[in-house]
């Protein structure tokens, strides 16, 4: 006779069947189990102040108990010292369990599933660890206020940007875009690379044509990446275009009006540094190095879209395959 689980239909059964004094060979052939089935539930699903009186209510509360404690016991013996360390290295970079769950497998061979990592979140929450406040939570998508000026002079659409830019099997096809801080009085150039999503951060002084090309003559001398396309909205900060393309030897392409589809990567990236600078911050009053700290964790860290694999490790393979 195979294993039978309990449920909680026959529990009420049995105690029904025990108020009669029913034995428990007779309960068991009726319930179609072995008699020690039943024994050993009554034995340990009978609460010890019941006075040996049997009750299904309170059995199977403590037969869910029992479950559960038994199933985060199981998951938990697959978190070690490394998973749980790891796990908190990279939940203090606001890193999602699934990517968490990724970057183990892919580059630790540690098969540790999500949903094992939110239970073992909770769990420590449980005893007194507070790990879920640095889950990353997704917000509404960041919006660009006021309306699409379309006095930008000689502005190329997108519609006819090469269409490699798309297929992400190249290097320098970046989109760029900014943001803006508390009271409008701060802001932040955003660069990111579609084959690799590498993204570079720059402060800059206000969200002005002449601001935006300092940004990009920062970037210009503080870093050897090769920029083929250009794509920006329709900002009047982006009137100066062609300076930025003929600085970076690429070609600058306009997305359409309220299309931020077309910039979709970089509207998710914006996304991504407002969960370290959420609305409301001042970047005036952020740092460099904070920002340069912000940057490199969005680089180093996996993405679910690349496999796992970090921004900078697809930027190297582009590199060592070109």
């Amino acid at each position: 006779m195979g294993v039978k689980h309990l449920t909680s239909e026959d529990r009420f059964y049995i105690e029904k069947r025990r108020i009669d004094n029913t034995s428990m060979r007779t309960i068991a052939k009726e319930l179609g189990c072995s008699p020690s089935t039943i024994s050993r539930e009554v034995k340990r699903n009978t609460p010890d102040d019941f006075l040996g009186l049997y009750s299904h209510r309170a059995a199977t509360n403590l037969s869910k108990k029992r479950r559960t404690k038994a199933s985060k016991n199981k998951a938990f013996k697959t978190v070690d010292a490394f998973i749980g360390s790891f796990i908190r290295e990279r939940l203090s970079t606001h890193t999602s369990p699934d990517v968490i769950s990724g970057e183990l497998r892919v580059k630790h061979q540690c098969f540790i599933s999500e949903n094992t990592i939110y239970r073992y979140i909770n769990h420590q929450e449980a005893i007194g660890e507070s790990l879920r406040a640095q889950l990353p939570h997704r917000g509404k998508a960041y919006k660009r206020s006021g309306s699409v000026r379309s006095t930008i002079k000689n502005r190329v659409d997108i519609s006819e940007r090469p269409k490699i830019a798309d297929a992400k099997t190249e290097l320098g096809h970046v989109e760029i875009d900014t943001i803006v801080g508390k009271d409008h009085k701060s802001n932040l150039l955003t660069i990111v690379d579609k084959a690799s999503k590498v993204v570079t951060i720059r402060k800059i002084k206000n969200k002005s044509a002449d601001a935006v090309i300092k940004g990009f003559e920062d970037v210009f001398n503080s870093t050897f990446y090769n920029f083929k396309t250009i794509t920006a909205d329709n900002g009047t900060e982006f009137a100066g275009h062609e300076k930025i393309a003929e600085m970076m030897d690429a070609d600058f392409y306009f997305a359409k009006p309220y299309s931020s589809w077309e910039r979709g990567l970089n509207e998710h990236t914006n996304g991504l540094i407002r969960r370290f600078l959420p609305k409301g911050t001042d970047f005036n009053l952020v740092s460099d190095e904070e920002i340069a700290k912000i940057e490199h964790i969005l680089n180093t860290r996996g993405r679910a879209s690349l496999g796992y694999y970090s921004p900078y490790d697809i930027f190297m393979q582009h590199l060592k395959a070109a």
